[in-house]
């Protein structure tokens, strides 16, 4: 049976909080928006969207399972949640430095690389980062990272995907050895030797072709 999703979750400033309806209400991650305009108002966005939602996770999956036999892979894995929340601000008393604070997690299919059956990699982030135009000069602190923003305009999914690419490993496996279907000496895995792909290759692949 494959799990419904929660509702969405959206709450806007400190003091109001509303349940996000897909098909009433545009989704924010996709928004662009002036990063100042989102600091003033204090904007807070907690939101549980679908694994689909996020083009480059998406298509690293879809690179990963493309080694498996249609029967293995895993029903509905598009309708994987990934929870985000985010909040933004000023990192200055003089209110001229945007930023965001956030943090996101997922279970995020994938092929393990010990046994070549599916697994769930449980990824998280969290962040904080400045919103700055990208040909902004200013000098900034250099342990606060800077997102460039083009054109004055954010789309706080980008900002998002990009943290939870970079905390990607290197290679998916199971938690422990005792998840793995099998493992490598086997006569399952030999049969497979050439499909072994770690994310750092199919990461490097997607980056390529965009």
């Amino acid at each position: 049976m494959r799990a419904t999703l929660p509702a969405l979750q959206i709450r806007f400033d400190r003091a109001l909080q509303a349940t996000y309806d897909a098909p009433a209400m545009a989704n924010p991650l996709l928004d662009h928006v002036a990063p100042e305009y989102l600091a003033r108002r204090t904007q807070v966005i907690e939101i549980v969207d679908k694994i689909s939602t996020f083009e480059r996770l998406s298509e690293i999956v879809q690179a990963d399972f493309a080694a498996l036999a249609a029967d293995r892979l895993p029903a509905g894995w598009q309708d994987t949640p990934v929870n985000v929340q985010l909040q933004f601000g000023w990192a200055d008393a003089r209110e001229r430095l945007p930023e965001v604070r956030g943090s996101a997690e997922t279970g995020m299919p994938a092929v393990c690389q010990r046994c070549l059956e599916p697994c769930t990699l449980s990824l998280s982030t969290s962040f904080r980062m400045l919103l700055l135009d990208s040909k902004d000069s200013r000098s900034v602190d250099d342990a606060l990272d800077v997102w460039g923003v083009e054109e004055n305009k954010l789309r706080p999914l980008d900002v998002v995907e990009e943290m939870l690419v970079m905390a990607m490993p290197l290679a998916a496996m199971h938690e422990s050895d005792e998840d793995c279907i099998q493992l490598p000496g086997s006569e399952k895995a030999e049969e497979k030797p050439n499909t072994i792909r770690p994310f750092a290759e199919l990461k490097a692949q997607i980056e390529k072709s965009r």
